[in-house]
This record gives structure tokens, C-alpha cells and sequence, in this order.
């Protein structure tokens, strides 16, 4: 089975990349998300109710809907500023302005001994960040003006794309196998398996992914 891929670009200053991925990336594990499941007997669950709350953005006109748990607001959190503080770090050492993070659900796939259990990705996003400096006022109110509308369409897209009837993971039949589909770390509720990486891209490489940082978190 293929790997659903999708890739967002944005052009953006540096006072608003942690705004546009935070609103990215909470859109999606929204639709990821389910409340808490809880088993009744072998096949037979129930799931909790999802609780939702607004974000508005202070430096881009925009508001988003995102899991309402501070765990898991904590957890990308801690991760979109560690991806925006290599970029302007290097940014501001002239190494490169270009940077990709991207967000991947994953299952586990029961292990067959002696062999280890294998994890398969089913649906990743890619967010491809370029860093721009403006030169006037006029121009930065531009660009925050133009970032907020290109925000909303992307998000758009987001939605049109996750709601598509494709493939994701069975609820398992019994609790012992939740964790194979879902995270257990979250209180009252349950995310799909998903897991964070990002890259830099060298100058040199301005067409290719680089690899010059790279890192990959699995939250289980």
C-alpha cells in the first residue's frame, strides 16, 4: 500500500513560521484525533467526546481549531520551535533559508518471532519553509496580509484532502493492540500513531532535500 504524500510550501518571515505550522499541523491531528476509546469487551468500544478550542494567531490574521489537550499542544509545540530556531540560526549564519518539517502517521504492524514488528507509514505531510526578509514596512504589511490569506487556503486543502474516503488504520478489536494505531500517552483522547522530522537544505542543494540537520521523533 502506498503512502498518502502530500507537500505545502510557504514563503514566509521569520516572525511567522512558528504561527503557519502551528495552524498546519494542529489542523491535521484534529482530523487525526479521536476521543478517548474505551473497551467495553473483545470488539466492542465506545469514544469519548473531543474537545476543540479556537487559536488566533498574533502575527497573521488567521484562527485555528486544534485538539484542545495541552499535552499534545506542548508536544508539537517544543518541536515546530526547535525546526524554527535551527532555521533562523542558520539563516542568520548564511548557510540557508530553506528548511523542511513534515508530520507522519504510522501504525505498527504486529511483530512475527523472532522478527521485530515493523512500522508503516500511511500518511505524511510535508512543509517546505522558506525564509524571506522584508524591506520596508509597507512590504511586511503585505506579506502579513498575503501569509494570512495563503494560510486559509491552504488549511482549506488540508481539509478537502483528509476527508477524502482513504485508507486509515482499524480500531483495534481488543485494548491490548490500541497502541499499534493509536498514542496512549494523551489523557482523554487518542491520536493516530504520528511522528515529527525536519531537514535543512544546504545553498548547494537549493533543488534537492538536504540533509544537513535531520531528526526524527517517534512519540510513543
Amino acid at each position: 500500500m502506498n503512502v498518502r504524500a502530500y507537500t505545502l510550501d510557504f514563503t514566509v518571515e521569520s516572525q511567522h513560521v512558528k504561527e503557519v505550522l502551528s495552524s498546519v499541523f494542529h489542523t491535521i491531528i484534529l482530523h487525526r484525533t479521536f476521543g478517548k476509546i474505551t473497551y467495553k469487551k473483545e470488539s466492542t468500544y465506545g469514544i469519548g467526546s473531543l474537545g476543540v478550542c479556537d487559536n488566533d494567531c498574533n502575527k497573521i490574521d488567521f484562527t485555528y481549531c486544534s485538539v484542545n489537550n495541552p499535552e499534545l499542544a506542548a508536544d508539537i509545540d517544543k518541536e515546530v520551535s526547535q525546526f524554527h530556531s535551527e532555521l533562523r540560526g542558520a539563516a542568520n549564519a548564511g548557510h540557508t533559508r530553506n528548511g523542511t518539517i513534515a508530520l507522519e502517521f504510522y501504525e505498527k504492524k504486529k511483530a512475527r518471532w523472532p522478527f521485530g514488528g515493523d512500522l508503516f507509514t500511511w500518511e505524511s505531510w510535508e512543509v517546505r519553509v522558506e525564509l524571506v526578509s522584508a524591506t520596508s514596512t509597507p512590504e511586511q504589511q503585505r506579506r502579513q496580509e498575503l501569509i494570512g490569506t495563503e494560510l486559509a487556503e491552504k488549511v482549506f486543502y488540508i481539509t478537502q484532502m483528509i476527508n477524502k474516503s482513504d485508507y486509515v488504520p482499524k480500531t483495534p478489536d481488543i485494548p491490548n493492540d490500541i497502541g499499534n494505531v493509536y498514542h496512549t500517552k494523551y489523557t482523554d483522547i487518542h491520536p493516530f500513531l504520528f511522528r515529527m522530522r525536519y531537514s535543512l537544505t544546504p545553498k548547494q542543494e537549493s533543488q534537492s532535500v538536504g540533509k544537513s540537520v535531520r531528526k526524527l521523533l517517534d512519540y510513543t
